[in-house]
């Protein structure tokens, strides 16, 4: 895969958070409007985290997926919107474990290491 998206973005996303609380949850990004069309990547939490660029393996799913329009996303990780403002405008989508978004990833992806991660993962 080419572009943001690709290996190695994801694995400097991960590269400063690869420990978690969250235990065996599979979280899949769908961005769409992306300069490559619809990209995704997946991270998974087992007391550590992985992640990948591309699709999940064919037959497997994901514990929680996010789907946002790329510009949503960046306007997200930038810290220039809200989760709350994206998500009940319709820009940004959760489903599956919903609950799990909540208690675990949310305040996760809170944190000052995170925040940083996803504000130059948006650069």
């Amino acid at each position: 895969m080419t572009g943001r998206y690709n290996q190695e973005w994801v694995d400097a996303l991960v590269s400063e958070n690869n420990t978690s609380t969250a235990q065996a949850l599979r979280l899949l990004f769908i961005v769409s409007d992306t300069a490559e069309g619809k990209v995704a990547f997946h991270l998974d939490f087992d007391g550590g985290v992985v992640g990948t660029a591309g699709k999940l393996p064919r037959g497997e799913k994901a514990d929680v997926t996010v789907t946002a329009k790329e510009s949503a996303l960046l306007e997200l990780w930038s810290g220039d919107r809200t989760r709350d403002a994206a998500f009940m405008a319709g820009d940004l989508k959760i489903e599956g474990a919903y609950q799990r978004w909540l208690d675990e990833l949310v305040p996760l992806f809170s944190s000052d290491a995170w925040a940083a991660a996803w504000r130059t993962a948006a650069a």
